[in-house]
C-alpha cells in the first residue's frame, strides 16, 4: 500500500462540552460548546488487559491468542487545557463544583455534611455530569469520539495581565465510568460543534479590588484551583453493564487554594507569620475575612457586580518570594469549611 499523500494540522482536532443529554450517563446530543485548546489529547481507556491467562498456549512469547481486553467497568480519564470563556464557566464550574447556578452565582457550604449523591440515568443537570466530544481531523478518519458521564474532578483557572493579553486559561481533569463498549469506540462521523467563541475572560475584569487577609493587595498574576474527587459507588446502575450506581462527590474533602502572587509591601508581611501559626500544637491561623476576595465591584456580592470570587475563611499553605521588576510574594491560601459561604463565585 502506497503512503497516504494526505498531510493533517494539529489544529484541525476539535474538543467540546455539553450536558449530558436528558439522563446521566447519555450522550449529548445537541451542538457542543467548542473548547479553544492549547493541544489535544485523546482519552485514556483504563482497560482490564490479561496477557496469558490460565489456560494459555505455549511459547517463549505471549501470542496474540493470549491477549484479552475487558472493558466493562473500567473507568475513561481525560483531561483538556485552553481559553476560558463566558460559556464554558457556566459548564465547568457547576460541574466542578458540584453545585448549581443560582442568579449567576456559585456557593459552596463548607460546613456542610451532606456529600453530594446522584444515581446513574438520573435527570442530568450541570452539576452532575458532561459529555466530551473530541472531533477529528480530516474528513474521512476513524477518530471521533463521545464520553459521557464525565465528572470533572480537577479545575484550574490562571491569569496574567502580561501574558495572552490578560486572557485567562483553565486545565481541567475528567472521569467517567459510563461503559464505551470495545470494538465501537472511534467513528468517523463528526459531532455538531459551535464554533469558538470571543467571549474570554480576562483577569482585568476583576478590575476593583483584591485582597488578601482583608488587606488591599497589587496582583501580579493568579491561579486557582478546585479539586472536587468522585467515588462511583455500585454496579450495573440502570442495568447498564459497567456503570456505577451512583456518584459520591467530595470524598475525601472538596479542596479549594488559592495562589496569587502580589507585590510585597507592610500590607501583607504578617502572612510570614500566618503561615506558621501562634504556637506549636495550636490550631492553624485562619487569615482575617476575607482570606482572598477579587472583584469587579467593592462590595463582592452587590446585585451590580458582574465578576466575583471570594473565600471567606483561609490559611496560608505556602509562601516565597517571586523576584521581577519589583519584589513579590508567591502566596498559597487554602480554603476552610468554617462558615455557610465558604466560597463564592460570581460570573455574570
Amino acid at each position: 500500500m502506497a503512503i497516504d499523500a494526505n498531510f493533517y494540522s494539529s489544529k484541525e482536532l476539535k474538543v467540546g462540552i455539553g450536558l449530558d443529554a436528558s439522563n446521566v450517563g447519555t450522550v449529548f446530543a445537541g451542538t457542543f460548546t467548542a473548547i479553544e485548546t492549547d493541544s489535544v489529547a485523546m482519552p485514556t481507556f483504563n482497560d482490564i488487559k490479561v496477557e496469558r491467562r490460565s489456560g494459555a498456549g505455549s511459547g517463549i512469547m505471549t501470542a496474540t491468542t493470549d491477549m484479552f481486553h475487558y472493558g466493562k467497568g473500567a473507568s475513561i480519564e481525560g483531561s483538556v487545557s485552553g481559553y476560558l470563556t463566558d460559556e464554558l464557566v457556566d459548564i465547568l464550574f457547576p460541574n466542578v463544583l458540584g453545585v448549581a447556578e443560582s442568579s449567576h452565582t456559585y456557593t459552596v457550604n463548607g460546613t456542610s455534611k451532606e456529600n453530594l449523591t446522584f444515581q446513574h440515568n438520573a435527570t442530568s443537570a450541570l452539576q452532575n455530569t458532561v459529555t466530551f466530544a473530541y472531533q477529528k481531523a480530516g474528513d474521512s478518519l476513524d477518530d471521533s469520539l463521545t464520553v459521557a458521564g464525565c465528572v470533572i474532578t480537577s479545575l484550574t483557572i490562571t491569569g496574567d495581565p502580561n501574558d495572552d493579553g490578560g486572557r485567562m486559561k483553565f486545565d481541567l481533569s475528567w472521569i467517567s465510568r459510563t461503559p464505551k463498549a470495545i470494538g465501537n469506540t472511534q467513528v468517523t462521523s463528526n459531532v455538531t460543534m459551535a464554533d469558538l467563541s470571543s467571549n474570554y475572560v480576562f483577569l482585568g475584569d476583576y478590575k476593583n479590588h483584591c485582597k488578601i487577609d482583608n488587606a488591599d493587595v497589587l496582583l501580579k498574576s493568579f491561579s486557582m484551583t478546585i479539586e472536587n474527587p468522585v467515588v462511583f459507588g455500585g454496579f450495573g446502575g440502570n442495568a447498564t453493564d459497567g456503570a456505577p450506581q451512583t456518584y459520591i462527590r467530595s470524598i475525601p474533602e472538596m479542596s479549594i487554594t488559592v495562589n496569587p502572587v502580589i507585590k510585597y509591601d507592610t500590607n501583607v508581611d504578617q502572612l510570614w507569620e500566618d503561615l506558621r501559626g501562634s504556637g506549636d500544637g495550636v490550631q492553624a491561623e485562619t487569615l482575617t475575612s476575607p482570606a482572598f476576595e477579587m472583584s469587579d465591584h467593592a462590595t463582592y456580592d452587590d446585585a451590580s457586580a458582574t465578576r466575583s470570587i471570594r473565600i471567606t475563611d483561609g490559611t496560608v499553605t505556602d509562601l516565597s518570594w517571586e523576584e521581577g521588576e519589583y519584589l513579590g510574594l508567591n502566596v498559597t491560601i487554602k480554603a476552610r469549611g468554617d462558615s455557610a459561604v465558604s466560597f463564592y463565585l460570581k460570573h455574570s
